[in-house]
Protein backbone atom coordinates (compact mmCIF):
# COMPACT_ATOMS: atom_id res chain seq x y z
CA UNK A 1 0.00 0.00 0.00
CA UNK A 2 1.78 2.96 -1.37
CA UNK A 3 1.06 5.95 1.22
CA UNK A 4 2.19 9.59 0.09
CA UNK A 5 2.09 12.62 2.00
CA UNK A 6 4.36 14.69 -0.70
CA UNK A 7 2.40 15.58 -3.79
CA UNK A 8 0.89 18.66 -5.62
CA UNK A 9 -2.69 17.91 -3.67
CA UNK A 10 -2.35 16.34 -0.06
CA UNK A 11 -5.62 15.30 1.65
CA UNK A 12 -5.67 15.42 5.25
CA UNK A 13 -8.63 13.77 7.23
CA UNK A 14 -9.33 16.23 10.35
CA UNK A 15 -11.92 16.05 12.69
CA UNK A 16 -14.35 18.56 10.85
CA UNK A 17 -13.50 16.26 7.80
CA UNK A 18 -11.39 16.18 4.42
CA UNK A 19 -9.08 18.98 4.48
CA UNK A 20 -7.29 19.78 0.72
CA UNK A 21 -4.07 21.16 0.97
CA UNK A 22 -2.50 21.83 -2.31
CA UNK A 23 1.14 23.66 -2.46
CA UNK A 24 3.13 24.53 -5.24
CA UNK A 25 6.00 22.51 -4.54
CA UNK A 26 5.68 18.98 -5.19
CA UNK A 27 8.40 17.81 -3.14
CA UNK A 28 7.03 19.54 0.14
CA UNK A 29 5.65 16.60 2.19
CA UNK A 30 2.29 17.28 4.84
CA UNK A 31 2.73 15.26 7.74
CA UNK A 32 0.15 13.75 10.41
CA UNK A 33 -0.69 16.55 12.49
CA UNK A 34 -2.96 16.54 15.56
CA UNK A 35 -6.05 17.35 13.40
CA UNK A 36 -6.09 13.88 12.33
CA UNK A 37 -7.50 13.07 16.07
CA UNK A 38 -10.96 13.00 16.26
CA UNK A 39 -13.45 13.11 19.14
CA UNK A 40 -16.84 12.17 17.68
CA UNK A 41 -16.93 8.54 19.01
CA UNK A 42 -20.87 8.35 17.60
CA UNK A 43 -20.20 6.02 14.89
CA UNK A 44 -19.08 3.39 17.65
CA UNK A 45 -20.43 1.18 20.13
CA UNK A 46 -22.05 1.97 23.77
CA UNK A 47 -18.48 0.25 24.90
CA UNK A 48 -16.43 2.62 23.30
CA UNK A 49 -18.20 5.83 23.96
CA UNK A 50 -18.18 4.79 28.05
CA UNK A 51 -14.62 3.68 27.98
CA UNK A 52 -12.69 6.09 25.03
CA UNK A 53 -12.34 9.99 24.51
CA UNK A 54 -10.58 10.08 21.25
CA UNK A 55 -9.60 8.49 17.82
CA UNK A 56 -7.59 8.46 14.52
CA UNK A 57 -9.13 6.65 11.60
CA UNK A 58 -6.62 4.79 9.49
CA UNK A 59 -8.09 4.80 6.10
CA UNK A 60 -7.15 1.82 3.64
CA UNK A 61 -7.19 1.53 0.44
CA UNK A 62 -10.62 -0.61 0.20
CA UNK A 63 -12.08 2.50 1.75
CA UNK A 64 -11.89 1.10 4.94
CA UNK A 65 -10.83 1.87 8.37
CA UNK A 66 -8.46 0.64 11.32
CA UNK A 67 -9.45 2.75 14.49
CA UNK A 68 -6.98 3.81 17.47
CA UNK A 69 -9.25 4.69 20.22
CA UNK A 70 -7.18 6.24 23.46
CA UNK A 71 -8.39 8.01 26.46
CA UNK A 72 -7.69 11.17 27.75
CA UNK A 73 -4.76 9.55 29.78
CA UNK A 74 -3.11 9.23 26.17
CA UNK A 75 -1.48 12.30 24.89
CA UNK A 76 -2.34 13.31 21.39
CA UNK A 77 1.36 12.77 20.67
CA UNK A 78 1.53 9.05 21.80
CA UNK A 79 -2.07 8.62 20.14
CA UNK A 80 -0.32 9.99 16.34
CA UNK A 81 2.95 8.10 17.45
CA UNK A 82 0.65 5.20 16.51
CA UNK A 83 -0.71 6.11 14.02
CA UNK A 84 2.73 6.66 12.49
CA UNK A 85 4.01 3.50 13.46
CA UNK A 86 1.33 2.12 12.01
CA UNK A 87 1.62 3.63 8.86
CA UNK A 88 5.31 2.46 8.90
CA UNK A 89 4.12 -1.06 8.74
CA UNK A 90 2.07 -0.42 6.02
CA UNK A 91 3.84 1.50 3.86
CA UNK A 92 5.50 -0.14 0.65
CA UNK A 93 8.85 -1.12 0.75
CA UNK A 94 10.50 -1.12 -3.10
CA UNK A 95 11.76 -4.43 -4.13
CA UNK A 96 11.65 -6.44 -0.97
CA UNK A 97 9.21 -9.95 -0.91
CA UNK A 98 6.30 -9.52 1.03
CA UNK A 99 6.26 -5.60 1.34
CA UNK A 100 6.48 -4.37 -2.19
CA UNK A 101 2.84 -3.91 -1.77
CA UNK A 102 0.74 -3.78 1.17
CA UNK A 103 -2.43 -3.04 -0.17
CA UNK A 104 -4.11 -6.58 0.55
CA UNK A 105 -2.22 -6.41 4.17
CA UNK A 106 -3.94 -2.89 5.35
CA UNK A 107 -7.51 -4.30 3.08
CA UNK A 108 -7.47 -7.63 5.22
CA UNK A 109 -6.72 -5.37 8.38
CA UNK A 110 -9.52 -3.14 8.00
CA UNK A 111 -12.01 -6.50 6.45
CA UNK A 112 -11.23 -8.22 9.76
CA UNK A 113 -11.78 -5.59 12.32
CA UNK A 114 -8.35 -4.40 13.17
CA UNK A 115 -8.70 -1.59 15.76
CA UNK A 116 -6.19 -1.01 18.57
CA UNK A 117 -6.88 0.76 22.15
CA UNK A 118 -4.94 2.64 23.86
CA UNK A 119 -5.92 3.00 27.43
CA UNK A 120 -4.28 4.45 30.60
CA UNK A 121 -2.05 3.55 33.38
CA UNK A 122 -0.24 -0.03 32.40
CA UNK A 123 -0.81 -3.86 31.77
CA UNK A 124 -2.20 -4.96 35.36
CA UNK A 125 -2.50 -1.41 36.65
CA UNK A 126 -5.15 0.57 34.22
CA UNK A 127 -8.25 2.83 34.85
CA UNK A 128 -10.08 0.88 32.11
CA UNK A 129 -11.71 -2.83 32.80
CA UNK A 130 -10.32 -5.67 30.54
CA UNK A 131 -13.83 -6.18 29.24
CA UNK A 132 -13.24 -2.49 27.63
CA UNK A 133 -10.49 -3.40 25.86
CA UNK A 134 -12.04 -3.57 22.71
CA UNK A 135 -8.95 -4.22 20.34
CA UNK A 136 -4.95 -4.48 20.54
CA UNK A 137 -3.68 -2.63 24.12
CA UNK A 138 -0.88 0.12 24.18
CA UNK A 139 -0.77 1.34 27.17
CA UNK A 140 -0.09 4.44 28.45
CA UNK A 141 2.86 3.71 30.27
CA UNK A 142 4.15 1.37 27.73
CA UNK A 143 4.45 3.64 24.68
CA UNK A 144 6.66 6.87 25.16
CA UNK A 145 7.65 9.35 22.59
CA UNK A 146 10.17 10.67 21.47
CA UNK A 147 12.38 12.99 22.94
CA UNK A 148 10.42 12.39 26.36
CA UNK A 149 12.43 11.17 29.55
CA UNK A 150 11.26 7.43 29.55
CA UNK A 151 12.92 7.73 25.97
CA UNK A 152 15.64 9.55 26.42
CA UNK A 153 17.08 7.69 29.85
CA UNK A 154 15.82 4.50 28.06
CA UNK A 155 13.55 3.52 30.66
CA UNK A 156 12.58 0.05 30.77
CA UNK A 157 9.99 0.24 33.58
CA UNK A 158 8.05 2.12 30.83
CA UNK A 159 9.74 -0.22 28.05
CA UNK A 160 8.44 1.00 24.84
CA UNK A 161 6.17 -1.88 23.32
CA UNK A 162 4.53 0.08 20.41
CA UNK A 163 6.58 -1.35 17.99
CA UNK A 164 5.52 -5.01 19.51
CA UNK A 165 2.02 -4.45 20.13
CA UNK A 166 1.28 -2.71 16.45
CA UNK A 167 2.93 -5.43 14.91
CA UNK A 168 1.07 -8.03 16.49
CA UNK A 169 -2.23 -6.01 14.73
CA UNK A 170 -0.67 -5.70 11.69
CA UNK A 171 0.55 -9.74 11.84
CA UNK A 172 -2.87 -10.78 13.50
CA UNK A 173 -5.24 -9.75 11.51
CA UNK A 174 -3.42 -8.67 8.08
CA UNK A 175 -0.73 -11.11 7.53
CA UNK A 176 -2.82 -13.86 9.03
CA UNK A 177 -1.62 -16.66 11.70
CA UNK A 178 -1.99 -20.29 12.40
CA UNK A 179 -5.86 -19.24 13.88
CA UNK A 180 -6.60 -16.24 11.74
CA UNK A 181 -6.96 -15.18 8.28
CA UNK A 182 -4.60 -13.21 6.27
CA UNK A 183 -2.87 -11.65 3.28
CA UNK A 184 0.49 -13.25 3.45
CA UNK A 185 -0.89 -16.31 5.82
CA UNK A 186 0.23 -18.92 2.77
CA UNK A 187 3.69 -17.07 2.46
CA UNK A 188 5.05 -15.03 5.36
CA UNK A 189 3.58 -16.43 7.71
CA UNK A 190 4.47 -20.24 6.69
CA UNK A 191 8.31 -18.78 6.65
CA UNK A 192 7.64 -17.40 9.98
CA UNK A 193 6.83 -20.43 11.72
CA UNK A 194 9.47 -22.52 10.33
CA UNK A 195 12.06 -19.43 11.67
CA UNK A 196 10.28 -19.84 15.03
CA UNK A 197 10.36 -23.56 15.16
CA UNK A 198 14.52 -23.29 14.23
CA UNK A 199 14.80 -20.44 16.72
CA UNK A 200 13.19 -22.34 19.64
CA UNK A 201 15.90 -25.55 18.94
CA UNK A 202 18.67 -23.72 18.59
CA UNK A 203 17.91 -21.21 21.67
CA UNK A 204 18.05 -18.01 20.13
CA UNK A 205 14.28 -17.63 21.47
CA UNK A 206 12.38 -18.78 23.78
CA UNK A 207 14.82 -20.92 25.48
CA UNK A 208 13.60 -21.97 28.49
CA UNK A 209 17.27 -23.57 29.45
CA UNK A 210 18.11 -20.05 29.58
CA UNK A 211 15.17 -18.74 31.23
CA UNK A 212 13.23 -21.75 32.56
CA UNK A 213 11.26 -19.22 34.22
CA UNK A 214 8.81 -19.04 31.07
CA UNK A 215 8.29 -21.93 30.70
CA UNK A 216 4.43 -21.59 31.20
CA UNK A 217 4.32 -18.71 28.89
CA UNK A 218 5.87 -20.58 26.01
CA UNK A 219 3.07 -22.93 26.86
CA UNK A 220 0.67 -21.28 26.43
CA UNK A 221 1.33 -19.31 23.37
CA UNK A 222 1.83 -22.80 22.07
CA UNK A 223 -1.82 -23.73 22.89
CA UNK A 224 -2.77 -20.19 21.48
CA UNK A 225 -1.00 -20.19 18.18
CA UNK A 226 0.95 -16.96 19.20
CA UNK A 227 4.49 -17.85 19.20
CA UNK A 228 5.25 -16.35 15.60
CA UNK A 229 3.72 -12.93 17.04
CA UNK A 230 6.24 -13.18 19.80
CA UNK A 231 8.96 -14.34 18.59
CA UNK A 232 9.02 -11.66 15.48
CA UNK A 233 7.92 -8.73 17.84
CA UNK A 234 11.43 -9.65 19.83
CA UNK A 235 13.26 -9.54 16.37
CA UNK A 236 11.98 -5.94 16.03
CA UNK A 237 12.85 -4.67 19.02
CA UNK A 238 16.12 -5.88 18.73
CA UNK A 239 16.57 -4.98 15.09
CA UNK A 240 15.69 -1.50 15.61
CA UNK A 241 17.51 -0.93 18.83
CA UNK A 242 15.03 -0.84 21.44
CA UNK A 243 17.22 -3.42 23.51
CA UNK A 244 20.38 -2.14 23.18
CA UNK A 245 20.43 0.22 25.51
CA UNK A 246 19.13 -2.39 28.64
CA UNK A 247 21.64 -2.45 31.19
CA UNK A 248 20.22 -5.09 32.83
CA UNK A 249 21.07 -8.49 30.58
CA UNK A 250 23.15 -9.39 28.12
CA UNK A 251 20.32 -10.17 25.63
CA UNK A 252 16.90 -8.51 24.32
CA UNK A 253 13.17 -8.46 25.16
CA UNK A 254 13.57 -9.78 28.81
CA UNK A 255 16.09 -12.13 27.50
CA UNK A 256 14.45 -13.69 25.89
CA UNK A 257 15.60 -13.35 22.69
CA UNK A 258 19.19 -13.80 22.05
CA UNK A 259 20.08 -11.06 19.88
CA UNK A 260 20.53 -7.58 21.59
CA UNK A 261 21.23 -5.28 18.68
CA UNK A 262 20.90 -5.07 14.81
CA UNK A 263 23.95 -6.39 14.56
CA UNK A 264 23.73 -9.56 17.12
CA UNK A 265 20.03 -10.21 15.13
CA UNK A 266 21.85 -10.55 11.60
CA UNK A 267 24.55 -12.44 12.98
CA UNK A 268 22.60 -15.14 15.23
CA UNK A 269 19.33 -15.18 13.73
CA UNK A 270 20.24 -15.35 10.05
CA UNK A 271 16.11 -16.40 9.47
CA UNK A 272 14.74 -13.79 11.79
CA UNK A 273 16.67 -10.77 9.99
CA UNK A 274 15.40 -12.69 6.57
CA UNK A 275 12.00 -12.46 7.77
CA UNK A 276 12.30 -8.82 8.82
CA UNK A 277 13.86 -7.21 5.49
CA UNK A 278 11.32 -9.20 3.48
CA UNK A 279 8.71 -6.83 4.72
CA UNK A 280 10.12 -3.62 6.34
CA UNK A 281 13.06 -1.41 5.73
CA UNK A 282 15.83 -1.11 7.36
CA UNK A 283 15.28 2.82 8.31
CA UNK A 284 12.41 4.09 10.51
CA UNK A 285 10.33 6.07 7.42
CA UNK A 286 7.94 8.23 9.57
CA UNK A 287 8.39 11.74 10.83
CA UNK A 288 9.18 11.60 14.94
CA UNK A 289 7.82 14.23 16.43
CA UNK A 290 10.46 15.09 19.41
CA UNK A 291 8.56 15.73 22.53
CA UNK A 292 8.10 19.73 23.13
CA UNK A 293 9.43 19.16 26.66
CA UNK A 294 12.75 18.26 25.43
CA UNK A 295 15.64 20.84 24.96
CA UNK A 296 19.26 20.04 23.78
CA UNK A 297 20.40 18.62 20.76
CA UNK A 298 18.22 15.11 19.44
CA UNK A 299 20.86 13.02 18.04
CA UNK A 300 20.12 10.72 15.13
CA UNK A 301 23.56 9.45 15.38
CA UNK A 302 24.90 6.81 17.24
CA UNK A 303 26.37 8.44 20.58
CA UNK A 304 27.77 6.21 23.34
CA UNK A 305 27.26 9.14 25.69
CA UNK A 306 23.72 9.28 25.09
CA UNK A 307 22.02 5.48 25.22
CA UNK A 308 18.83 6.58 23.47
CA UNK A 309 20.91 6.64 20.13
CA UNK A 310 20.61 3.18 20.28
CA UNK A 311 17.07 3.49 18.80
CA UNK A 312 16.89 6.60 16.92
CA UNK A 313 19.67 5.84 15.06
CA UNK A 314 17.43 4.34 13.00
CA UNK A 315 15.06 7.47 12.19
CA UNK A 316 15.15 8.83 9.17
CA UNK A 317 13.31 12.33 9.82
CA UNK A 318 12.83 14.28 13.08
CA UNK A 319 10.98 16.84 13.87
CA UNK A 320 11.13 19.60 17.09
CA UNK A 321 7.65 20.48 18.80
CA UNK A 322 7.08 23.50 20.79
CA UNK A 323 9.23 26.26 20.91
CA UNK A 324 11.98 25.98 23.14
CA UNK A 325 15.20 26.74 21.72
CA UNK A 326 16.78 23.67 20.95
CA UNK A 327 18.69 21.32 18.13
CA UNK A 328 18.75 18.34 15.82
CA UNK A 329 21.80 16.25 15.05
CA UNK A 330 21.41 13.58 11.59
CA UNK A 331 22.55 10.60 10.08
CA UNK A 332 24.55 9.44 7.19
CA UNK A 333 21.34 8.71 5.64
CA UNK A 334 19.09 11.20 3.29
CA UNK A 335 17.04 13.43 6.53
CA UNK A 336 14.33 15.78 6.74
CA UNK A 337 14.53 17.57 9.67
CA UNK A 338 11.63 20.30 10.80
CA UNK A 339 12.49 23.00 13.70
CA UNK A 340 9.95 24.01 16.19
CA UNK A 341 9.20 28.00 17.09
CA UNK A 342 12.24 28.49 18.53
CA UNK A 343 15.46 29.16 17.99
CA UNK A 344 16.84 25.93 16.64
CA UNK A 345 20.29 24.28 15.67
CA UNK A 346 20.32 21.72 13.09
CA UNK A 347 23.24 19.67 11.84
CA UNK A 348 22.08 17.40 8.98
CA UNK A 349 25.73 15.45 9.37
CA UNK A 350 26.05 13.32 6.03
CA UNK A 351 23.58 12.50 2.99
CA UNK A 352 21.24 14.85 1.19
CA UNK A 353 19.64 16.76 4.26
CA UNK A 354 16.69 18.97 3.84
CA UNK A 355 15.40 21.28 6.43
CA UNK A 356 11.28 21.62 5.56
CA UNK A 357 9.79 24.72 6.60
CA UNK A 358 5.65 25.30 7.00
CA UNK A 359 5.54 28.56 5.06
CA UNK A 360 6.49 30.34 1.50
CA UNK A 361 10.33 30.94 0.88
CA UNK A 362 8.94 34.54 0.92
CA UNK A 363 7.89 34.97 4.31
CA UNK A 364 11.26 34.18 5.85
CA UNK A 365 15.00 35.70 5.43
CA UNK A 366 18.00 33.82 4.68
CA UNK A 367 21.55 34.60 5.01
CA UNK A 368 24.66 32.18 4.83
CA UNK A 369 27.84 33.21 7.21
CA UNK A 370 30.71 31.70 8.76
CA UNK A 371 28.52 29.61 11.37
CA UNK A 372 26.11 28.14 8.71
CA UNK A 373 22.83 28.76 6.68
CA UNK A 374 20.93 31.00 9.08
CA UNK A 375 17.15 31.20 7.99
CA UNK A 376 14.48 33.21 10.05
CA UNK A 377 11.15 33.97 9.94
CA UNK A 378 7.38 34.86 12.35
CA UNK A 379 6.50 31.27 14.32
CA UNK A 380 10.24 29.31 13.84
CA UNK A 381 12.73 31.57 15.32
CA UNK A 382 16.43 32.38 13.95
CA UNK A 383 17.46 28.66 12.76
CA UNK A 384 21.25 27.61 12.11
CA UNK A 385 21.75 25.12 9.67
CA UNK A 386 25.05 22.69 8.89
CA UNK A 387 25.62 20.49 6.56
CA UNK A 388 22.21 20.72 5.15
CA UNK A 389 21.77 20.60 1.13
CA UNK A 390 18.06 21.65 0.83
CA UNK A 391 15.73 23.84 2.43
CA UNK A 392 11.90 23.23 1.82
CA UNK A 393 9.02 25.32 1.30
CA UNK A 394 5.84 24.95 0.38
CA UNK A 395 6.47 26.96 -3.03
CA UNK A 396 10.12 26.02 -3.69
CA UNK A 397 12.99 23.97 -2.73
CA UNK A 398 16.43 26.16 -2.51
CA UNK A 399 20.23 24.32 -2.85
CA UNK A 400 21.90 25.78 -0.15
CA UNK A 401 25.01 25.51 -2.54
CA UNK A 402 23.29 28.05 -4.70
CA UNK A 403 23.03 30.71 -2.08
Amino acid sequence: MKRVYAATAIAICAASGALAQTYENPNYTSYPEPSLIQRDLGEFGLIVRRNYDKFIAYKTPNGGTVPLLATDDVSDEQLLRAYNILDFYLTDVPGSRYGADKTAVANTMAENGAQMVLPGGADGSSPIWGWALVGQPLYELEFPVEGSLPYLTNDYEQRDAGFEEIFHMVHDYGIGTRNTDGALKDTFQVEAAKATADAMESGVWGSTERMPDIAGWIKELGAEGSLQQEYLAAILDSYYGYWAGWTDGQYGMWGIYEPKTRADVRKLDPQGTALVESFLPDMITYMARIDPSFSGTFDMSLNSDQPYTHKSQYLLNARLLGDLPSGLSGNDHDNILIGNAGDNMIDGQAGQDVVQFDMASSQVTVSKNAAGVQVSGDGIGTDTLRNIEILRFHDRDIAVDQL
